[in-house]
């Protein structure tokens, strides 16, 4: 039985959507299979109780007609839901708008296949607590055979999370690699011989983060005849551009482990940093801060985080500036000053060589 709408307006979807199905169970964090046969089986389910219901040819997700699954969070876990679209037979997509009242984990499961995920905003958490990914920014994850893992929903904070979820074959018969030829680590996944996957950060380019906002401001803006068509096409979109950030990159080569007291010094300062990007310290005050001989630090910082200690500084900077520009709150001086820079003028030169535009341009998209 398919259940109904919370009484909450706020959580009801727009009276204009007539093509909405409310999940009976949880979806999030199922495995690849069991994800799409629970999201044919409500969409089939819908269309008989509509009367509207044909034989569903292969690659046609318009033969069901309802073609929008909410999955609302229980008052236990939260306010808000998810969405999910199918888009073909290879990609479905995924929107979360919510806010958890606690850390909420979502388990992946193995199997073959990969997910792009572009958090818009609020963090997502790695097992052990520590920031995974903190919006805006991206992330590739791909899975090839072993256990998927998973990551947790940082609790208390707004979540937007635009993910797709693709079939390895998307990258052979639509995006045309054959064998061993997709970027590194997608490879894995059309090499018989592949590696096991893994999750990577990819850069949060203005297009890939245009295209997510798209995805998620067309959802329910265009004809309901018309949005499968418009959304694969933001999505395909947004797979582009990923698989051109990839396309550089060489697999990553593991180097001598350090011992696990100067690792928890390094993740020290890693935090503080994190923390305090804005106003950092010195690197000899922070070796100092951490108990540690700043030549070591500098060395064992790169090792770790495959970042200097200022490029992270830089980097934390610019994904603080990425989220203001994104909540449009503040003018582009207002935000250079948050974010650590004394001349506006200076941050402008910045923020243009690490993201490819102006702040101002990035404010427009």
């Amino acid at each position: 039985m398919l259940s109904s709408a919370p009484a909450d307006s706020s959580l009801r979807p727009p009276d204009d959507v007539t093509d909405l199905v409310v999940a009976d169970r949880r979806i999030a964090g199922l495995s690849w299979s069991a994800y799409r046969s629970v999201l044919d089986a409500l969409i089939a389910r819908a269309a008989l109780d509509h009367g509207a219901c044909r034989p569903r040819q292969e690659g046609d997700t318009r033969a069901q007609g309802h073609r929008v699954v909410r999955e609302y969070l229980s008052s236990e876990d939260g306010e808000g839901y998810w969405d999910y679209f199918q888009l073909n037979d290879e990609l479905t997509l995924s929107i979360t708008d919510a806010t958890y009242r606690r850390d909420h984990w979502i388990s992946v499961e193995g199997g073959r296949f990969f997910k792009v995920r572009v958090l818009l905003a609020g963090k997502l958490l790695q097992p052990d607590g520590e920031v995974m990914l903190q919006g805006p920014h991206a992330q590739l994850h791909v899975c090839a055979g072993e256990r998927g893992g998973g990551y947790a929903i940082a609790g208390g904070t707004a979540t937007k999370l635009v993910v797709l979820h693709c079939a390895p074959e998307l990258l052979t018969r639509r995006l045309g690699f054959a064998p061993g030829e997709a970027p590194y680590p997608l490879q894995a996944l059309t090499d018989d011989n592949g590696a096991a996957g893994r999750a990577v950060k990819i850069r949060l380019t203005p297009e890939l983060l245009r295209a997510a906002q798209w995805i998620d401001a067309s959802r329910f803006s265009v004809l309901p005849a018309v949005r499968t068509v418009c959304l694969e096409a933001l999505a395909m979109q947004l797979l582009c551009h990923t698989v051109t950030d990839l396309s550089g990159r060489e697999p990553y080569k593991p180097t001598m482990s350090l011992p696990p007291r100067d690792l928890k010094r390094i993740y020290d300062a890693r935090d503080h940093l994190a923390q305090h990007y804005a106003s950092p310290p010195t690197i000899p005050q922070l070796a100092r801060m951490v108990g540690m001989n700043q030549t070591k630090l500098k060395a064992g910082f790169k090792q770790t985080f495959k970042l200097t200690i200022y490029a992270y500084i830089l980097q934390r900077r610019m994904e603080a500036t990425a989220q203001l520009l994104v909540e449009r709150e503040f003018s582009v001086a207002e935000i250079a000053y948050r974010v650590g820079y004394e001349y506006p003028a200076n941050f402008s030169c910045a923020f243009k060589r690490y993201y490819g535009c102006s702040p101002r341009q990035w404010k427009r998209t």
